[in-house]
């Protein structure tokens, strides 16, 4: 008899930490593991860390993980040799972009090298219109000799973006077909399957960065499947998290490694802030992560992830494909202080990472990080560094921020980490800014739930700079991406661009498309065996003025689609909501640009349950300490350890909640209380000692 399959499992592979968490179905028991990440073999740190929660594979019914492999190989531009096959005159499209600059002052600047060098884009004679009719018939030899090119140089991965062909998909198909016979160990992407959506660069750009990451991500997956079956005993449903806030299973990930971009942060913000700050009450939440390297800012408005259709992973280079909308900062606990050739304090972008690591790491790093200056500051404990698994070296923090900090500006220690902590807290602060009022959001009208390993670090201060009240701090928040992955559906998007205008729509032929996108969208949930009561398909479509570019995706109700009116109704409020005003009517024509189809397949996620925990909040605490905190200086500190806090005790900062996978800072004045499921949520003092 086979063991009852009762565990689900979620891994995130971070830039520092790899975590695991895993809870049973039946029971509730929940077992968690951090360990070290292990580049370049990723997989290792998983089954460290599955075998240090003590989770048994052989009764894991399913495996979700999250990574950022495909993120960092392009940022760290450490894809695999790539070239773009386009059509004949439009070589320059990639290259060109659009005329935007990382800095406006700098003269002498120069722009990055382009993922794909000029002369690994090559040209191929074929066109066709932007409706869709053939001008020039794929010239097939002209195939062939690019793909011979591509041999000599040693291309391992081929993007094929021909122009219009979102319209016109064939030539791009036989392409494909022709690459494969010529090179048939070569990964090959085309536009059509990857964004069939007008834009030619930003279809260029995602569909590059497709073929970028294909082969890395390819013989990573190929890797995770076979340890987690050998060392770990699992043969199970192994789901891959993704940009949208879902899974999708393997396979489909290997498919479509683009799927996986940013996808770590994103679970960890719709499946485990999102849903943490719905059980304190608040459905408006601002999900803050701070990890290793960078901090990511999404936001959750009345319960759901706000979208977005762009996101650039480098400058110039956008990924236009359905995602939640987050931004990065580099700003982790890894990211340096360092002074600039104008003497400027600067905090990030670039990152110590796991290795060297932080300087207190005494791993050869001599750098200071946002880390070791939370040590200087008396906020980290050195001694309870990941509850004491890790032993660090405070000294190498003081050395570090000296040497390069103090000394530059004549400060103490303590002066140079209360600055650099200044520097990183307001670049963190102005994120948070664009992400609201910016997008015409009042931050007030938001909570933030803070998660990673520094979220809780940072978040009362910010939220007391940009007007907040409340702070809410999860049980496990250095385990958030992991549980998120949890929390998540399968999630998968289908798509048929139609470009009509309104007055010209054939409402049978629409009806028909979209009655085979939803075929489709059933026919790829059952593939990742969904059953029919547990499929959600939602309708859409992509509506915008003609002659412009940007369009708005609106929710289309059931049933057979006779007319347009409340679709367009829709239309002109979001336009209106977004740019302030609406086109006279009758002025500009309304298009129709895309039939869509959200498909959503609802799988098991637990939940999270009353936490027993009775006692004296006194019981909690422990040695106190002098810490730093803004606007007060070093101050005498309750610290307490979480885990003997009771449930319902209230206290007030200043305080220090140590747990072992972060440390959440309480400001003097402010408000807290434990709620029933172990949260903290904080009332953050808004006169911060001003």
């Amino acid at each position: 008899m086979g063991k009852d399959k009762e565990w689900i499992v979620g891994t995130d592979v971070g830039g520092t930490f790899t975590d695991i968490i895993g809870i049973n179905i039946k029971t509730g028991e929940q077992r968690i593991g951090k360990v070290s990440t292990t580049p370049p073999t990723f997989y290792d740190g998983i089954i460290n860390g599955l075998k240090k929660a003590n989770l048994p594979g052989e009764e894991t019914k399913s495996l979700r993980h999250g990574a950022t492999v495909s993120t960092n190989a392009v940022e760290e531009r450490k894809g695999v040799k790539t070239a773009l096959i386009t059509t004949h005159g439009f070589r320059d499209v990639l290259g060109g972009g659009r005329a935007e600059r990382i800095s406006a002052f700098e003269l002498d600047w120069d722009p990055p090298e382009i993922i794909v060098p000029r002369r690994n884009v090559l040209e191929v004679r074929e066109r066709v219109s932007p409706w869709g009719e053939v001008l020039i018939p794929l010239k097939e030899e002209d195939v062939r000799v690019a793909a011979r090119k591509c041999k000599k140089r040693g291309i391992e991965s081929i993007a094929v973006v021909y122009m219009d062909s979102f319209m016109h998909p064939e030539h791009e198909i036989r392409t494909k077909k022709i690459l494969e016979e010529e090179l048939p160990d070569v990964d090959v992407s085309i536009s059509w399957d990857v964004r069939p959506e007008m834009m030619e660069f930003e279809r260029t750009t995602t569909t590059v960065l497709n073929a970028y990451v294909a082969p890395i991500m390819k013989k990573y997956m190929a890797g995770l499947r076979e340890r987690v079956k050998t060392d770990w005993n699992f043969d199970e449903s192994l789901l891959i998290t993704t940009g949208t806030g879902g899974v999708v299973g393997i396979d489909e990930a290997i498919r479509f490694p683009a799927l996986t971009f940013h996808s770590s942060p994103v679970s960890g913000a719709v499946g485990f802030a999102g849903y943490l700050g719905s059980l304190a009450g608040f459905d408006n939440l601002i999900a803050f992560e701070t990890g290793g390297t960078t901090n990511n800012v999404s936001m959750i408005y009345k319960g759901e992830p706000a979208m977005t259709r762009e996101w650039k992973i480098l400058w110039n280079v956008p990924c236009c494909l359905p995602s939640v909308d987050t931004i990065y900062m580099g700003a982790g606990g890894g990211s340096v202080s360092w002074v600039d050739k104008g003497g400027i304090l600067n905090v990030g972008p670039h990152s110590q990472g796991a290795i060297p690591g932080p300087a207190c790491y005494g791993m050869g790093g001599d750098e200071p990080t946002n880390t070791d200056t939370q040590i200087v500051l008396g906020r980290i404990n050195p001694d309870y560094f990941l509850g004491g698994d890790m032993k660090v070296q405070p000294d190498l923090s003081f050395k570090a921020l000296k040497e390069k900090i103090g000394d530059v500006y004549g400060w103490t220690v303590e002066e140079a980490a209360a600055n650099v902590y200044m520097v990183a807290m307001t670049n963190l602060m102005l994120g948070i800014r664009l992400q609201t009022v910016s997008r015409g959001w009042d931050p007030r009208d938001f909570a933030i739930v803070p998660y990673g390993g520094g979220g809780a670090l940072y978040a009362c201060d910010i939220a007391r700079e940009i007007g907040l009240s409340h702070v809410i701090v999860p049980s496990l928040p250095g385990y958030a991406s992991a549980f998120g992955a949890l929390r998540v559906d399968v999630k998968l998007d289908f798509v048929k661009p139609l470009f009509t205008l309104e007055t010209q729509v054939d409402f049978d032929e629409l009806n028909k498309d979209m009655d085979t996108l939803v075929d489709n969208a059933v026919g790829a949930l059952r593939k990742e065996n969904i059953e029919e009561k547990d499929m959600v398909i939602k309708r859409q479509i992509d509506v915008k003025y003609w002659s412009q570019s940007e369009y708005f995706t609106i929710d289309v109700p059931p049933g057979e689609i006779k007319d347009l009116e409340d679709i367009t109704k829709s239309f002109l409020t979001a336009m209106k909501a977004q740019y302030g005003y609406n086109m006279p009517s009758g002025y500009i024509e309304v298009e129709i640009v895309n039939l869509r189809v959200l498909a959503i397949g609802l799988i098991p996620k637990p939940d999270i349950v009353e936490v027993k925990r009775e006692g004296n909040i006194k019981n909690a605490l422990k040695e106190p300490r002098k810490v730093w905190f803004r606007d007060y200086d070093f101050v005498d500190t309750d610290i307490y350890e979480r885990e003997r806090m009771p449930i319902g005790a209230t206290f007030e900062g200043p305080a220090i909640i140590e747990q072992p996978d972060t440390t959440t800072v309480i400001p003097p004045e402010s408000k807290c209380k434990i709620d029933k499921y172990g949260t903290i949520v904080i009332n953050v003092d808004q006169t911060g000692g001003r």
